[in-house]
């Protein structure tokens, strides 16, 4: 019978002493780059809404480190000190699109805000401009004076309530109904007051 040779296990390599696969480390982040991420995330916690003065906030990582995320921007989040505390190392990956959701409502809300303030002030720029021309007709009938701020005040609310036409309206009539003078600015508002009385009946 033939011998067999025996084998050099020697020259077998050693896989249980394989070195483990290197985790990703967590690198400490840098005041800047918080700064950046709550300005980002209007220094709100994008998980629950939260921010300052009511909490403390802090740079969270969306795919946690310890499940392979990175350390980069499009990886940080806002996030108060409950929240961050308490998501340990779940991982949330459906954070980036609540943060997009978050953004695009947010610049929603700003332009319809602007929009409001836009008509709000061009409202308020018309009914001035309204309120000098219901002036002029009291001028004119008051030679040398004119109407203080307090007047002033009725007339625009009046003209917000019945529309300029009609106060200018009420304002000739007050000053050219005849009879002795005085009072006629108090009748002017006795008119434009039925006036809105009326329109609140159906009436107008």
């Amino acid at each position: 019978m033939a011998d067999h040779p025996i084998p050099n296990f020697d020259s077998i390599p050693d896989f249980g002493d394989a070195a483990p696969a290197e985790k990703p480390k967590r690198k400490g982040i840098s005041k800047k780059t918080r700064f950046e991420v709550f300005k980002r995330d209007g220094f709100t916690c994008q998980y629950c809404g939260a921010h300052p003065p009511a909490v403390i906030l802090h740079v969270d990582h969306i795919n946690p480190v310890a499940l392979g995320g990175k350390n980069h921007m499009d990886n940080y989040v806002t996030a108060c000190e409950p929240c961050n505390l308490g998501k340990s190392a779940t991982s949330l990956s459906q954070v980036p699109q609540s943060l997009q959701d978050k953004a695009a409502e947010v610049k929603e809300r700003e332009l319809q805000i602007k929009g409001y303030q836009r008509v709000m002030d061009g409202k308020r720029s018309r009914i001035d401009a309204e309120a000098e021309r219901v002036r002029a007709v009291y001028e004119i009938y008051n030679n040398g004076y004119t109407l203080n701020a307090s007047a002033m005040v009725s007339v625009r609310k009046f003209i917000e309530e019945i529309g300029v036409h009609a106060v200018e309206g009420a304002m000739e009539r007050a000053y050219t109904r005849g009879g002795s003078r005085g009072g006629e600015f108090k009748y002017f508002c006795g008119i434009c007051w039925n006036i809105i009385k009326g329109a609140g009946n159906g009436t107008r």
